[in-house]
């Protein structure tokens, strides 16, 4: 028995592979990682403000915290590679997480080169994946990182992946997608890779569950609070740094967060260690063969940027910290809403399954973390400078 993770090196990947791990300590786990993510944020002049371990160190210290005996194995491959075919075909794994994504929507939009690279490894890799488990592993449970900013923002409630459309007084009689619109295009491969996996499920029998990812907040896990040789990493810049973590590391070194646009514009959040234990729940269920599930992996529902940075004011204050707000000073992505958007996001599958870390708790543990790591902090990377946009008179 054998549990592929694609991109288990990556922020969410490394404590995913932890906690699989120790889960399901009878199965291999096997990384498939070329290093992609480190190689990505070095070129644009960033790294991690939590040190992070070389893989093979960070795999071994997880054996030395949780047992000699667990069985981890990391394979060096290029997500994109021919050789993905031989790997499902070598271990023929019960259930495959393809996490192995270049995650950044200002880096897709950088230029020429950045969008042909993100719409390859994420598009090519995807398929990869998907011939590989048909030809070799059919039965394997496949589990996707899609996005949650792939759906249609129009203030309509969002279900879990498909609805009944309605329109000129007829009903669906059969579900269809809920629509999806991207204004870069990382998101667009995320929507792409979402059109492939439907229909390898429909056509070619395969099951997969199709994780529509909130932002991801936080930096500690069960398992990386043991040591800080097992942290995850923790990105700043503009490019792989979320809104989360370039606040919290401003604040730390005493720069006011820099909202983009209006701070109106509504985001969903979910705790890191809360994201990963609905994974692992996915892992410890299967679906019908056929069965293309999709879940909104989000807990944190109703928050805008503006009251995300009211949050992380309110505990740095308590440290001593300004955490100074700074509105309206750059606007990459035309985020000019007037007012937060209100609807409603279903989200059974988690919700059945999962109890919320308080945002709060995640906050302060998340600064508390940063803090021992200040003098790592780049302020450089912390101004954007990228504007998306191009603008016309």
């Amino acid at each position: 028995m054998s549990i592929l993770v694609f991109g288990g090196d990556g922020f969410l990947g490394w404590p995913l592979t932890m906690k699989l791990a120790r889960r399901f300590p009878d199965e291999q786990i096997v990384i498939v990682d070329n290093l992609t993510r480190r190689n990505l944020v070095d070129k644009v002049g960033g790294h991690s403000v939590t040190p992070i371990l070389k893989l093979e160190d960070r795999i071994h210290a997880f054996k030395k915290a949780f047992g000699h005996t667990a069985d981890i194995t990391w394979i060096n491959l290029d997500v994109t590679s021919p050789e993905v075919d031989y790997v499902v075909k070598t271990y023929k794994p019960r259930i495959a997480f393809n996490l192995a994504q270049v995650g950044s929507a200002p880096f897709s939009m950088q230029g020429p080169d950045e969008s042909i690279f993100t719409v390859t490894n994420n598009e090519t890799g995807n398929l990869r994946i998907l011939w590989a488990i048909r030809q070799h592993a059919p039965e394997c449970h496949i589990v996707k990182s899609g996005s949650f900013g792939t759906y249609a923002k129009c203030g309509v409630d969002i279900p879990e992946g498909y609805y009944f459309p309605e329109f000129n007084g007829k009903k669906a009689t059969i579900p269809a997608p809920f629509p999806k619109q991207s204004d870069d295009i990382y998101h667009i491969t995320k929507i792409n890779d979402t059109n492939f996996v439907s229909m390898a499920c429909r056509k070619w029998g395969l099951r997969v569950t199709d994780v529509m990812q909130s932002t991801v907040f936080g930096v500690q896990t069960d398992e990386t609070k043991v040591s800080p040789d097992l942290l995850t990493r923790f990105d700043h810049d503009e490019f792989f740094g979320t809104v989360v973590n370039r606040f919290i590391a401003q604040t730390v070194i005493r720069q006011p967060m820099t909202i983009y646009g209006t701070g109106w514009q509504r985001t969903g959040l979910m705790a890191l260690n809360d994201a990963l234990n609905s994974l692992v729940h996915v892992a410890s269920e299967q679906i019908p063969l056929g069965r293309h599930r999709v879940i909104n992996n989000v807990t944190e529902k109703s928050y805008c940027i503006r009251e995300v940075a009211a949050k992380i004011q309110d505990y740095a204050s308590k440290l001593g910290y300004a955490g100074e707000i700074s509105l309206g000073t750059f606007d990459p992505r035309t985020e000019d809403d007037q007012e937060k958007m209100i609807y409603n996001i279903i989200t059974d599958y988690v919700s059945s399954r999962i109890s919320p870390t308080d945002i709060d708790q995640v906050i302060q543990e998340t600064i508390d973390t940063v803090v021992k790591y200040e003098n790592r902090v780049i302020p450089a990377l912390l101004t954007p400078k990228f504007d998306w946009q191009c603008k016309h008179a």
